[in-house]
């Protein structure tokens, strides 16, 4: 094995979200009170973290978790799956209109 190859990140997908696994949270990153780590268009439709876990969100608004140990994501229009222990960023799809050039995020 060369040595200079570092591990691959886990990476998840869950509807319109995909988490990242990362090596560390931002120290900048603040803790909230929470297991939602995005909300739904439709009332009670958010994504949940089930087991023991931190959220943290940063200034620039990105969305961080620690998963102390495995636990699972939840969505009622998506299957659920399970997380390892380690720290992970949320990252929202994004959809692209050339023709009036803007960017929005998708929301389900």
């Amino acid at each position: 094995m060369i040595s200079w190859f570092k591990k691959k990140p886990k990476v998840f997908r869950h509807g319109d979200l995909l988490i990242i696994e990362v090596s560390s949270i931002p120290n900048t990153a603040v803790p909230l009170s929470t297991n939602i780590i995005a909300e739904g268009e439709k009332t009670g439709h958010n994504h949940e973290l089930n087991g023991p876990h931190q959220i943290y969100e940063t200034l620039d608004k990105y969305t961080y978790f620690d998963a102390k140990q495995n636990l699972v994501v939840e969505h009622p229009e998506h299957n659920t799956i399970q997380i390892p222990k380690g720290n992970y960023k949320i990252l929202h799809e994004r959809e692209y209109n050339s023709f009036k050039n803007i960017e929005k995020e998708v929301v389900d």
